[in-house]
């Protein structure tokens, strides 16, 4: 199981993000990368394919392909996505998929499934700033801390 891990992303393009991850337990590196094949339009959802990669003991590299689609919810946004992810260390291909509705540019509450639990969440973000609760397998708490810049 991942535990402690950091991420830093950096937008290649507006259609590339690429980045790192560091798995504090395993002691290891995880290089990321997402690419949006089509954006969204009003009538059909966004298609991105993403990567994580690293020596396969460490942790849970792998690949998905993802639709995502934002729908307007009163003076909030609701998004929905689905998709496949592939565990290249266990060979397995799983659905996954999640929700999430922010009524208002501070707060999002959300479900995350990746194709073996659900993960709830809320996070409140200010300024370049973000802070949140994730709840791992619906039990153990973790909370997030992030910054855009």
């Amino acid at each position: 199981m991942t535990t402690d891990e950091t991420f830093l992303w950096y937008d290649a393009t507006p259609r590339l993000s690429v980045g790192v991850a560091f798995l504090f337990k395993q002691k290891a590196f995880r290089a990321l990368g997402a690419y949006t094949l089509s954006p969204e339009t009003a009538a059909l959802p966004s298609l991105h394919v993403s990567a994580g990669i690293q020596e396969i003991a460490t942790g849970n590299p792998g690949l998905s392909f993802t639709a995502e689609k934002n729908f307007r919810a009163g003076q909030g946004i609701l998004n929905v996505y689905g998709g496949i992810g592939y565990r290249t260390n266990t060979r397995q291909a799983k659905i996954l998929g999640g929700l999430k509705f922010s009524p208002s540019s501070l707060w999002t509450f959300g479900l995350q499934n990746d194709g073996i639990h659900t993960h709830p969440f809320a996070t409140y973000s200010w300024s370049h700033w973000i802070t949140g609760l994730y709840l791992i397998n619906g039990k153990s708490p973790a909370v997030l801390f992030g910054s855009r810049f």
